[in-house]
């Protein structure tokens, strides 16, 4: 039994280093994706950081700097979670900053989850690896005292992230 509960934490502390390990290194990349297809459309590329921003627990007003995105194409790094299970392709999921983020209990914080839907006809292989997702981002304001707003994204395409 010992050497079950040892293997378990072990799993556990290299699936926690692994995610930590893979977060900072989209964090701080410099990749530009130069495809064709958006060589005419202006992408701002973004990171959770900036999402953070809109402190949920204290202020009802969304910080200038996201309202300016409201609307525009997006970049952005980080993982899929699925909405439904036993598929291999999708058109709307979740996507969180770490691989480590689950929907169940405890849920990252509502300014650390992008509700995505593919654009229409737009299937994409489910995927657990980091990936960027791009698309047009859009803030959904609430009146709900305790849920004051959800980020939105109508995804184009993701792309792995190399």
């Amino acid at each position: 039994m010992k050497i079950f509960m040892k293997l378990f934490v072990f799993v556990i502390l290299g699936i926690g280093l692994g995610g930590i390990v893979v977060y900072f290194a989209i964090r701080n990349s410099n990749y530009n994706d130069n495809s064709s297809n958006y060589s005419s459309t202006k992408i701002t590329e973004i990171h959770w950081d900036e999402l953070q921003k809109w402190d949920l627990k204290t202020a009802t007003l969304i910080p200038k700097e996201l309202t300016k995105l409201d609307g525009k194409n997006i970049k952005i790094p980080g993982f899929m979670i699925p909405l439904e299970d036993n598929q291999d392709v999708v058109d709307e999921f979740l996507f969180v900053p770490s691989p480590m983020a689950c929907i169940h209990v405890p849920a990252p914080p509502l300014n650390q989850i992008i509700h995505v839907k593919m654009a229409t006809g737009n299937k994409i292989k489910v995927s657990f690896g980091p990936l960027w997702l791009i698309g047009k981002f859009a803030i959904q304001k609430n009146a709900l005292p305790l849920n004051q707003g959800e980020f939105h994204v109508l995804g184009s395409r993701v792309i792995d992230y190399p």
